[in-house]
């Protein structure tokens, strides 16, 4: 499954009253057919184990697909938060009770894609608490937060996880695939990875770095992983935590 750790455990620590929003959104749309996948730290922690609880439910959809889902979230009680706290609504729709926010997507925020059946069926789905929902695919998830890189947030945390943990059985070619012109992007991650975790290397195939423009490195004994990792991510650091700090 594409090197993820296919891990259901964090349905678990989901608080009921959050649980029960996120189940009737899922069960609702899965009643309709409508083609969706759990993204965002959700789907993140599936893949990786990394658990970040945000505290909101992201979903990818069919640009087709948008306007029933936010018909869906506001028949289940949930209001559009774009009064309070106003959002693009060209790639997303966000909803909320009040403290709990389920969020639609089918566009990535820079528009450089639009979502399609491959970030919806192409890794398959897990079973969380008596519901079935398909989740998007490691090599997808890592497309969208590559370009999420600025100064006030950046996702190459989470990509440099995907690497460590599914690293030995992504898709390259198709993530290589969507990238298209902007690999140099995952090139950049990859140079990151390499410094963090060398002995991690050793189970990337070696066409990737020289694909990315990259010497493929040699795996060496170094200081423990977590210290470097400190170095760079501080507060939010779960590259650390997941390599043993």
């Amino acid at each position: 499954m594409h090197g993820s750790k296919a891990w259901a455990g964090w349905a678990e620590l989901v608080p009921p009253e959050r649980w029960n929003i996120y189940r009737s959104v899922i069960e609702q749309a899965n009643a309709r057919a409508i083609p969706f996948a759990l993204a965002g730290a959700f789907a993140t922690a599936t893949h990786t184990g990394v658990w970040r609880d945000t505290n909101d439910l992201d979903l990818y959809t069919l640009p087709e697909n948008g306007r029933e889902m936010r018909r869906l979230l506001e028949g289940t009680g949930l209001k559009d938060i774009y009064e309070e706290f106003p959002y693009d609504r060209e790639w997303t729709y966000r909803a909320t009770d009040g403290q709990t926010i389920v969020e639609v997507i089918w566009r990535m925020q820079n528009r450089r894609a639009d979502v399609d059946l491959e970030w919806l069926t192409g890794w398959g789905e897990i079973a969380v608490r008596s519901v079935k929902l398909f989740v998007t695919p490691p090599e997808e998830m890592m497309w969208a937060k590559l370009y999420v890189l600025c100064r006030l947030r950046s996702d190459w945390p989470d990509v440099l996880n995907y690497i460590r943990v599914c690293g030995s059985g992504l898709d390259w070619e198709r993530l290589f695939r969507r990238l298209g012109e902007d690999y140099p992007l995952l090139g950049g991650a990859l140079s990151v990875f390499a410094w963090l975790s060398p002995r991690g290397t050793s189970a990337i195939p070696g066409w990737v770095w020289r694909k990315a423009g990259l010497r493929e490195p040699q795996a060496a004994d170094i200081e423990p992983e977590h210290e470097r990792a400190a170095l760079l991510f501080g507060r939010q650091n779960t590259f650390a935590a997941a390599s043993g700090a």
